[in-house]
């Protein structure tokens, strides 16, 4: 038998040729059409040809597919999608973090330490102060926050302390607190452990992002040496969403 393609002799038992086609014929060759000598190739003659280890040429085609600006284009889409849910998860996060008691943690200072959201950054981006206290800290987030100063007892009041005692003092101290009034509203101020606690709303900027409106957790600490304010805060608008974790803030809080 002869090759088909090349016109060589194929020994018998042999299924390629030396060519790399087939000996055997193809579907669709005719064995009888010859030219020149040798059988005709068919007509699908250029698909037939094969590589060494005996795939069809025509298999190694390229195959139609995205252009290299269409992959681009994909790959800019699927970046755009993958950015877009990164941002929105991280702002949910962000959010939920102020709530998730294992990413709060210690800040220690020389003058006291308190633990609270990782996610609150000391600022100095506040515009009032307290008459007769001095800043210690200012944390805030997006959301909530929490404001530390100290007060320096008076004579009169560390003679009331001297006389007293702490827990006469902080008794004195809710009956003048109960007197006073914020918005309009008298001041519910009662113990708390060791503070003194009211909560009332108030209107403050550069506090928390997107509003004015705040709703505060104010604690006082009352130490032999002098006050400690410990104010927590939110927008008012969210007060139920953040008050427990509020209150576990100021609790925390240790003068030193």
């Amino acid at each position: 038998m002869r090759c088909q393609y090349c016109g060589r002799e194929a020994q018998p038992g042999q299924v390629f040729c030396e060519c790399g086609h087939p000996v055997s014929l193809s579907r669709g060759s005719d064995p009888n059409a010859v030219s020149n000598g040798f059988p005709t190739p068919p007509s699908d003659y250029d698909k037939q040809w094969f590589t060494p280890d005996g795939r069809s040429l025509a298999s190694l085609e390229k195959k139609p597919g995205l252009s290299a600006g269409g992959k681009i284009v994909l790959i800019l889409l699927v970046l755009a999608i993958v950015g877009v849910g990164g941002f929105l998860g991280y702002k949910l996060i962000k959010g939920q973090d102020l709530l998730k008691e294992s990413s709060w943690e210690t800040v220690d200072k020389s003058t006291f330490s308190i633990k609270i959201p990782s996610a609150m950054k000391e600022n100095d981006n506040i515009v009032e102060i307290d008459k007769g206290y001095d800043k210690l800290g200012f944390f805030k987030a997006d959301k909530a926050g929490v404001y530390i100063a100290k007060a320096e007892h008076t004579a009169q009041s560390k003679a009331a302390i001297d006389q007293y005692g702490i827990q006469k003092m902080k008794e004195l101290t809710i009956q003048v607190a109960k007197t006073r009034t914020i918005n309009g509203k008298k001041l519910d101020v009662k113990e708390h452990g060791d503070l003194l606690v009211a909560e009332y709303d108030i209107t403050k900027a550069n506090f928390v992002k997107g509003t004015d409106k705040l709703w505060v957790l104010d604690a006082t600490l009352i130490t032999e040496k002098r006050l400690y304010e410990i104010q927590a805060f939110c927008a008012e608008s969210e007060k139920d969403k953040y008050i427990d974790a509020m209150y576990k803030w100021v609790e925390s809080f240790k003068a030193k």
